[in-house]
């Protein structure tokens, strides 16, 4: 029997797959400014017409390559919040978890280095959907279990990511990443430590 025919769909799924996949790497390593559109379509064995077609140029793309890696952090951030039973324990891991994936470099130039000048405000509607409503989620459930402090959940989630963009800007920028990412955690976690309510701070 002949193989069923792809449908319009799958074929135009599978163009942006490589398209993003092949942008994400040119990205990382030469950074936005010197990726070159006809070398970059060239890689992927497709047409300028297609690239213009699903993301509009290579703004649109950048986005999209932006957005793909926000959905790869929040999965991770999930997946290491999943390991825990203690709620708190597991906010406040899944936070620390963030410095370990610097080790990416897609992650380091093209969100951290790039993507604020190339997106500018975009970035932050970016980061509302992906980081702070489910961070101000996780701070107002806390609250609610007696766990934290009264205070503004999406005023603090602003706060603390503002201050883990800001960390990991100055982590990858030193001479040894590692051991700078472990000086950010302790500060991190003690800066944290302070939401909680005083009689939440007992030993564990």
């Amino acid at each position: 029997m002949p193989a069923p025919r792809r449908t319009r769909a799958a074929m135009s799924a599978e163009t942006t797959e490589r398209l993003i996949a092949v942008a994400r790497r040119q990205f990382a390593e030469k950074g936005f400014t010197a990726v070159v559109m006809d070398e970059l379509c060239a890689e992927a064995d497709l047409t300028r017409g297609a690239l213009h077609h699903h993301f509009g140029g290579k703004a649109g793309l950048f986005t999209a390559v932006v957005t793909h890696l926000l959905d790869e952090i929040n999965q991770a951030l999930d997946e290491r919040f999943a390991t825990h039973t203690d709620p708190w324990e597991g906010y406040l891991d899944t936070c620390l978890h963030y410095y370990d994936l610097l080790h990416d470099p897609a992650l380091r130039r093209i969100l951290l280095q790039d993507a604020p000048a190339v997106l500018g405000p975009r970035l932050r509607e970016l980061e509302e959907e992906s980081y702070i409503g489910p961070m101000a989620a996780g701070l107002m459930e806390l609250q609610h279990a007696g766990v934290l402090r009264d205070f503004d959940p999406v005023a603090m989630a602003h706060l603390i990511n503002g201050a883990m963009g800001d960390s990991g800007m100055w982590v990858i920028a030193q001479d040894d990443p590692q051991k700078a990412a472990e000086r950010v955690k302790t500060a991190l976690r003690c800066l944290m430590e302070g939401l909680r309510r005083a009689e939440s701070t007992v030993s564990r």
